[in-house]
């Protein structure tokens, strides 16, 4: 049973007790209401009775007493009217054939005491003793010493007081039965509406917090129990979500730092293989020219293997001297064909070996960019290298120079397309990471994508790159068209 249920029924209960406790006070009151306008009534006829008896007596009619308690007994209601002496004899009645009969002994008189009266709930009467008082004017028949002739006694039926009570019970409860339903019925509409509605988006917001949803609020617009009860709950979700990003950035700064080792551990065993190769190779033609070549062809060829050697080396050592100095561009006129041109022509060996058939377009009239030429070589040797090395069995190279217009302006934009490998989409956002490669050890240091990301970074262009696994890979160098004396222009994305 929720929440909802039971506050209604409780609230419910609290009313019918309240109802039912105020009808059963107002009809107890009310019964001895009537009760007492009953007794007042049987008292009214005693008096008046009394009082006739009286001036009949005086009159010197006595008989008419008996005419006159017959006659008074005809008053609706009453059961009977009666003249008792102190004993409890009956010297007169309503009904004649009462006279000389005895009271019943819970009706006598006590000691000649008037006594109190009589309710009688199983006949449904009332008793009202009223004393005869023995006036002077009485003197001349009765003793003097005695206070009262005899006494009066007056029986008033309850029906009427009966009836009063019960329809007064059907006046109050029916009335408070049906206020009770419609107390119920807007009591349960209200809380549904304004306090169940509430508690309904509390939970809601309590249950999307227990399947992990940090972000959810609960209302907070009033300034009641429930105003106060939401801003809590969000001020407790809003430091569990900021706690749990804390816990994620301090394990996402783990997780780079502990890569970042990884990546060093990789490129230092790369870079000592890369130096240790061609090391080996020198040593071993150093031995042999120390023994002595006499042969010229044989010592040139040990000394051009020396001179390789070191070219490697010096090459690896420029690539770590690059990534770690970021050299300002040199910026100059500089036009893509030529410089298309001579990067490929480097590859010239390598694309044949390989069997890549290799393709360049680029647009007539390309203008002139404001860069480095040197640093440019740099990014396009590398972008290349690394699109032979994807294609391993043979493929197509195809490189395209062209002007896009963009909202920020003109840039060039340099594409390199292969139909290698591909790169899986989840090593894409790492690719330009320093130290970053999926090569074996040996086979490169990770530094030369992050070199060339860095470099056209500086010229103010973007280093874009799309790839499809099985398919090959697209590296375009987006570089802005630049007077000579401008600043660096916005970003591409602009």
């Amino acid at each position: 049973m929720s929440s909802k249920v039971k506050m209604i029924l409780g609230i419910g209960a609290i009313m019918l007790a309240v109802i039912v406790a105020y009808v059963i006070v107002t009809a107890r009151s009310q019964a001895n209401h009537l009760l007492n306008l009953t007794r007042r009534e049987a008292e009214l006829v005693a008096a008046v009775t009394e009082r006739a008896i009286a001036l009949a007596m005086t009159e010197g009619k006595s008989q008419e007493v008996q005419a006159i308690l017959e006659q008074i007994s005809k008053v609706p209601q009453l059961a009977g009217i009666r003249i008792v002496d102190s004993d409890g004899t009956i010297i007169r009645s309503s009904s004649p054939g009462e006279t000389g009969q005895v009271l019943a002994q819970e009706d006598r008189l006590g000691e000649g005491k008037v006594p109190e009266p009589l309710w009688n709930h199983a006949e449904g009467t009332i008793g009202i003793f009223r004393p005869i008082l023995n006036r002077p004017v009485c003197h001349t028949c009765h003793s003097q010493d005695r206070a009262s002739i005899a006494f009066l006694s007056v029986r008033l039926g309850l029906p009427s007081a009966g009836s009063q009570i019960s329809q007064q019970w059907k006046v109050m409860v029916l009335p408070a039965v049906l206020a009770l339903v419609a107390a119920g019925g807007l009591i349960a509409i209200y809380f549904t509406l304004v306090i169940g509605r509430r508690i309904d988006t509390l939970s809601q917001a309590m249950s999307r917090v227990e399947v992990g949803d940090l972000l959810a609020k609960a209302p907070e617009g009033d300034r009641d129990e429930l105003g106060r009860l939401g801003k809590s709950f969000n001020s407790m979700m809003g430091r569990l979500a900021e706690a749990q990003r804390q816990l994620e950035d301090r394990h996402a700064d783990e997780v780079r730092r502990a890569e970042h080792l990884a990546s060093l551990g990789k490129m230092a065993a790369g870079i000592a293989h890369e130096i240790n190769n061609p090391l080996a190779g020198m040593q071993n033609c150093i031995r042999t020219l120390l023994k002595g070549c006499r042969e010229e062809a044989q010592r040139v060829q040990y000394l051009t293997m020396l001179q390789e050697g070191l070219s490697r080396i010096g090459r690896t050592i420029r690539q770590l001297l690059d990534f770690a100095r970021e050299t300002k561009p040199q910026l100059t006129r500089t036009h893509f064909p030529p410089l298309l041109h001579r990067s490929m022509a480097l590859l010239e060996h390598e694309l044949a070996a390989k069997k890549i058939s290799c393709s360049l377009s680029t647009e007539s009239g390309l203008p002139a960019v404001l860069a480095d030429p040197h640093q440019l070589e740099q990014v396009f040797l590398n972008i290349l290298m690394n699109a032979v090395e994807a294609m391993p069995s043979g493929g197509s190279l195809t490189v395209t120079a062209g002007v896009r217009h963009r909202q920020a302006g003109p840039w060039v934009e340099v594409s390199v397309a292969d139909t290698g490998v591909g790169i899986p989409a989840e090593n894409l956002p790492r690719i330009f990471d320093p130290f970053f490669t999926t090569k074996e050890v040996g086979k490169g240091t990770g530094l030369g994508l992050s070199v060339s990301y860095g470099i056209v970074r500086a010229h103010g262009g973007v280093l874009d790159v799309q790839s499809e696994v099985g398919k090959g890979s697209t590296f375009t160098v987006i570089l802005p068209l630049r007077r000579e004396g401008e600043g660096q222009c916005a970003t591409a994305s602009s």
